[in-house]
């Protein structure tokens, strides 16, 4: 795919690039020049894979195929990425997605995930996936070379009807896309609120889970406060920061103005299947490579 002005989308902060990695960055340039599916990318990008994957080559070109791979089989997922759309729009309103201001001593940014409206009827699991991307894409933007992510989920106000809504090829595509394909360092994740089904979507998720992913998980009944200092949250969890509802609407106003085109032409960014050499055939790959059906959990 040829190079655009868009052909590095992760260009906020990134230089000066870290110091000591230049033969890394050539290496994974080299594999990628010998990888004809996949699209060019600029060094800000290939260092965004080297840092997340602590500078190792290898894990750093799994991380790339990965990525482009499963944004080409999952267009559900990964296209029609214009925050205007009505159907994203509905997701901005139900959900609240929030990169909290304060970053830890470690340099540990916290995202925060939480229901607005309850209503499980006018959640549609796809869509609520493709924008949670979408503001992670963001993100990752923002952030540049984050030392890691700390995610909270708050389940208040979930309901046994928000788990009829979950489609298992979207969730295990949103699996695969967390644990082998997401450029970012996670360091944690607590599911705060926990609610009284947690089990039944254990035994949902659990299946589709790394080891690696597991250990990083935290279930908690009580609030945020049970999981992080207080003096990381907003008010709403008796925090001195502004609402999550203040920084929600900020957060969607930026997504729907200055990064709306920059969303819509990140879709580029996925291999072209006719110019793979080698098709992948067992494990994970096949798993990105199978088709995208919509099922339903009953």
């Amino acid at each position: 795919m040829a190079a655009t002005k868009y052909s590095h989308p992760f260009l906020y902060g990134l230089k000066p690039f870290p110091e000591g990695h230049d033969d890394e960055i050539q290496e994974v340039r080299e594999w990628m020049k010998s990888q004809p599916h996949l699209p060019y990318i600029s060094d800000e990008f290939i260092v965004l894979f080297l840092h997340s994957n602590y500078y190792k080559v290898k894990e750093s070109e799994t991380t790339i195929e990965a990525y482009f791979t499963l944004r080409y089989n999952t267009p559900e997922l990964f296209t029609q990425r214009d925050p205007l759309l009505p159907k994203n729009k509905v997701i901005l309103e139900v959900t609240q997605m929030v990169a909290l201001p304060k970053v830890t001593p470690e340099g540990h940014h916290i995202l925060l995930y939480r229901l607005a409206d309850t209503d499980y009827s006018k959640l549609c699991f796809a869509d609520a996936v493709r924008v949670f991307c979408m503001f992670n894409d963001i993100k990752l933007s923002v952030d540049s070379l984050s030392e890691g992510y700390i995610v909270i989920f708050d389940m208040k106000g979930c309901s046994i009807g928000h788990l009829t809504r979950v489609t298992l090829p979207a969730l295990r595509a949103f699996m695969q896309y967390i644990q082998v394909a997401h450029p970012a360092r996670l360091k944690k994740i607590h599911v705060v609120h926990t609610v009284s089904f947690i089990n039944q979507v254990m035994c949902l998720v659990k299946p589709l889970i790394h080891s690696n992913l597991y250990n990083l998980l935290n279930f908690s009944s009580d609030g945020p406060a049970s999981v992080v200092d207080l003096e990381y949250l907003p008010e709403d969890y008796g925090g001195p920061l502004r609402s999550v509802k203040d920084l929600h609407e900020e957060q969607k106003h930026s997504m729907e103005t200055e990064y709306r085109e920059w969303l819509m032409e990140s879709e580029i960014f996925k291999t072209d299947e006719t110019k793979r050499i080698k098709k992948p055939s067992k494990g994970l790959f096949a798993t990105l490579t199978s088709s995208f059906r919509g099922i339903d959990i009953d």
